[in-house]
């Protein structure tokens, strides 16, 4: 039930956040990635809010959530601030950049939720969808670099109170629970790894 009402919601603002991809080069190397809505029912907007990883999941207004350990030899956690949430990848598979040997992949946990893997593990759950990314240049709004997954939509879900504009939403892709809102996701190429691990 919850994905159809994810999938009833999505007429209202296509045209709003619906991307249209074409042919042209996508820069490589590591990049982050932000909420952009521009709705045609509502006044609910976002402009490169950034996505952030915290407790396994993606939230927009909320901290990354990244770690160093202070006891390990010869490593500088100075070269690792935390302070924003780096990606790399987007060609079906996608991954956290960091520099915690084995890496963090990213995928679509079994309700939609884009979730992240712990450190140490590449073990997902049952249920999950670990490929089907893509980053595309649009030829809407100045032809950003956009992310896909399968083609479905993405959502942003509220899970916090406050006005809509100022609320800490969780990230899902294609089904979601009752009262997200439909976005596009933009990337944005950076510097990077930015964190030694993500929690």
């Amino acid at each position: 039930m919850r994905g159809i009402t994810a999938f009833l919601a999505y007429p209202a603002v296509a045209a709003a956040a619906a991307i249209t991809p074409m042919a042209g080069s996508v820069p490589e190397g590591p990049w982050t990635a932000g909420v952009w809505r521009q709705p045609a029912t509502d006044d609910v907007f976002f402009n490169g809010d950034a996505i952030s990883a915290n407790g396994g999941k993606f939230f927009v207004h909320k901290e990354t959530s990244a770690y160093c350990p202070d006891d390990v030899e010869n490593l500088d956690c100075s070269a690792y601030p935390g302070s924003k949430t780096v990606f790399t990848g987007g060609n079906n598979t996608l991954f956290l950049s960091v520099g915690v040997p084995g890496g963090q992949q990213v995928y679509v946990a079994a309700d939609g939720s884009l979730s992240y893997t712990i450190p140490h593990s590449g073990a997902l759950p049952e249920g999950a969808n670990a490929t089907g990314f893509s980053r595309e240049r649009s030829e809407s709004f100045g032809a950003p670099v956009v992310l896909g997954n399968n083609n479905r939509f993405w959502l942003i879900c509220p899970v916090s109170e406050g006005e809509p504009r100022e609320r800490t939403y969780q990230v899902f892709v294609g089904q979601g629970p009752e009262g997200c809102l439909n976005t596009g996701v933009r990337t944005y190429t950076s510097n990077g790894p930015d964190a030694w691990e993500y929690l």
